[in-house]
């Protein structure tokens, strides 16, 4: 059943829906302020009528079976809904089964999904090894492509998947360029907004047809769980949790009460780890062993001026470098972290240290790791929200022993 979000919600700001959003009071036994975790896998009916008006259709807020429902899944839906201004959302068991839902959701054999080629690697692989299995063909194009996205999709082009920021090396794409190709072509765009989250850029107020979350990541916030989610019109939304039921993808209802307790904290976190991202940038940049930083906050990043415009309050909390030097130069760096992480993930309360050569972007050929913007030099930092001294000073001192 789709988690829909009351009107007078959007009015709110993210700091206040992340802790309120989703929530119904009224409902909570015994006043409670934090909602129960619904760990029932079946919930009965009170009568035969019931059933058959559930089956029928004519009890949307009923539950049945928490693969097709959950009340705590449902209030972590609503509140991610409220977030993004959609007008739904679906969470599933990770950031892949969202994708793989959200695109399966419109695809069959014979279509085709048009790709941003900087975009996550596990992405890329269901585009290139699993829809394929099934007919349907992914096609990538560069940033430069994107401005003439409208000439290039075909008559089978279902979607175009991007993302921004995108992942690793913080390139930035134009939202209202690429929704009003998809509104003239006729398709559908789909954006990966793990890295901004909804504190930082909202697609859908862009006219970006649906968002896409790792929810693992910054949703979640605490590296303590696995989640992903999509959110977008009811209908389309519908359409992806009805795969989401049939391959068994959806989230179980313990981890949706760790997504909704992360998510209260969400603004704070992600404010702080954008903060501390831009005095790592604004430090690396000076260091004799950093060849390059990406970072958008930075007035000589390529995507700086567009990331003003449709991102708001920070430019995230990931900032990835190219080393002077390669995989030698890269292991002595690693190596010599004492505080920092090395871990292929982001957006927890802690600082990790990621290798893209072999952790996203591993096995990838040559020229999908020229198109990525991906090397043996490329390392990405996903800043946590520690103090930003002890995180720059300890990159520093593992930096001076390359």
């Amino acid at each position: 059943m789709a988690a829909e979000i009351p009107t007078e919600a959007v009015q709110q700001s993210p700091a206040t829906i992340a802790v309120h959003g989703g929530e119904r009071p009224e409902e909570q036994p015994f006043g409670a302020v934090v909602s129960p975790v619904f760990h029932s896998a079946t919930f009965s009916f009170q009568s035969f009528d019931e059933m058959r008006r559930y089956a029928r259709g004519e009890l949307p807020e009923a539950y049945f079976y928490s693969r097709y429902g959950n009340p705590t899944v449902a209030e972590v839906e609503r509140k991610i809904a409220e977030l993004e201004g959609a007008e739904a959302c679906v969470v599933t068991a990770s950031g892949s089964a969202a994708t793989f839902c959200a695109l399966a959701a419109v695809c069959e054999a014979g279509d085709e999904v048009v790709a941003y080629d900087s975009i996550y690697g596990g992405t890329v692989k269901i585009l290139t090894k699993l829809l394929r299995k099934f007919g349907v063909q992914g096609r990538f194009i560069s940033l430069a492509e994107v401005s003439r996205l409208t000439g290039i999709a075909g008559e089978r082009t279902r979607v175009f998947w991007f993302e921004t920021p995108a992942n690793p090396i913080n390139r930035i794409v134009d939202l209202d360029q690429v929704a009003e190709a998809a509104r003239r072509a006729g398709f559908l765009s789909i954006v990966d907004n793990t890295f901004a989250t909804p504190i930082l850029q909202k697609p859908i107020a862009h006219g970006i047809d649906a968002v896409m979350h790792s929810a693992t990541k910054y949703l979640g916030g605490h590296s303590d769980l696995t989640a992903g989610a999509v959110a977008g019109t009811k209908a389309f939304v519908d359409r992806v949790r009805q795969m989401a039921v049939l391959v068994g993808a959806t989230l179980d209802p313990a981890a949706a009460y760790l997504l909704s307790r992360g998510i209260r904290t969400l603004d704070l976190r992600v404010r702080a780890s954008s903060e501390n991202a831009m005095k790592l940038a604004q430090t690396l940049r000076k260091h004799a062993k950093v060849a390059r930083v990406y970072y958008p906050g930075l007035e000589d990043d390529p995507g700086h001026e567009l990331a003003k415009q449709q991102m708001r309050g920070g430019f995230g909390g990931i900032v990835a470098i190219d080393l002077v030097g390669g995989e030698r130069e890269a292991e002595k760096l690693f190596n010599s972290f004492r505080l920092i992480r090395t871990a292929p993930s982001l957006g927890g309360v802690e600082t990790l240290v990621s290798y893209p050569l072999y952790s996203s972007h591993s096995g990838f050929s040559e020229e999908r790791l020229r198109a990525a913007g991906v090397s043996s030099a490329t390392v990405r930092f996903a800043l946590g929200i520690e103090s930003a001294n002890d995180i720059i000073a300890d990159i520093t001192q593992a930096l001076d022993k390359i």
